[in-house]
């Protein structure tokens, strides 16, 4: 086993969970442009039925539309951050219903919409890893850890994502949002994926960057809940964190 250390809390451990985004790579590097795909091909949707977008549609995803129109933030206990995709898809698709399309119709539309998105965000956007994460990650299996990301976002993507990032590797399992019944903040992803890589909850630490990652860790029984926030968001951590860190080399590992 490792010692892990954060902040004035230690356990030791056989493997660490991590979130994917805004925890293995900076959130608005990826989903920036792709938040801006959906909503302007939503918007196009819309005005097929003689609608639009509401006055203030950044909740939709829970991203910040600038004045200039662009997105480069988005809401930490928003959508994007904590839902899934086929939640979002679920706002974005009671929209288009409400200007008469018919609910199955409006589904298959919007479904198309985010999947069109889904597509060409690996080409369109430039994703950037959080600082110190290749590292981190060699640390980690020159000691013998072993590895999972447990991500909101679908499992299909997800992998995509980490291997235009170059990190899939080091991985032995990816769950996404749909591999469970129920996702963050229950504890399903933590399970299967401690099923899948022979760990049990209490020897592994979960990092990540929602409350909804703190509350999933904390609700599946994981040794140790790391929160990073490397935008320095929030002043305190979460209260279902053990630990807060702003960046990885902050993390102590021991054999």
């Amino acid at each position: 086993m490792v010692q892990l250390s954060a902040g004035e809390r230690s356990a030791r451990v056989r493997g660490i969970l991590f979130d994917k985004d805004g925890t293995l790579l900076q959130f608005m590097s990826l989903w920036g442009w792709w938040a801006e795909k959906v909503l302007h091909d939503l918007e196009q949707e819309l005005k097929k039925e003689g609608g639009s977008l509401p006055e203030q549609p950044g909740y939709i995803l829970g991203v910040i539309i600038e004045e200039d129109g662009s997105i480069r933030r988005h809401d930490r206990q928003g959508a994007l951050a904590m839902g899934s995709p086929s939640q979002m898809i679920g706002i974005a698709t009671y929209l288009l219903h409400r200007t008469g399309v018919p609910w199955n119709e409006a589904l298959r539309r919007v479904t198309a919409v985010f999947e069109n998105a889904n597509e060409q965000v690996l080409e369109q956007a430039n994703i950037v890893p959080i600082t110190g994460t290749v590292a981190f990650l060699d640390r980690c299996k020159a000691l013998g850890l072993t590895l999972a990301v447990v991500t909101a976002d679908d499992k299909g993507p997800s992998e995509q994502h980490l291997e235009k990032m170059g990190i899939r590797h080091y991985f032995d399992a990816v769950i996404g949002d749909d591999c469970v019944e129920r996702g963050k903040p229950f504890p399903d992803m933590v399970e299967l994926a401690c099923r899948e890589i022979g760990l049990k909850p209490d020897e592994v630490a979960v990092i990540g960057d929602s409350i909804g990652d703190m509350e999933m860790g904390r609700s599946a029984g994981v040794a140790l809940n790391i929160f990073i926030d490397e935008e320095r968001a929030f002043t305190d951590a979460p209260a279902a964190a053990d630990a807060m860190i702003r960046a990885y080399d902050e993390i102590g590992l021991q054999s």
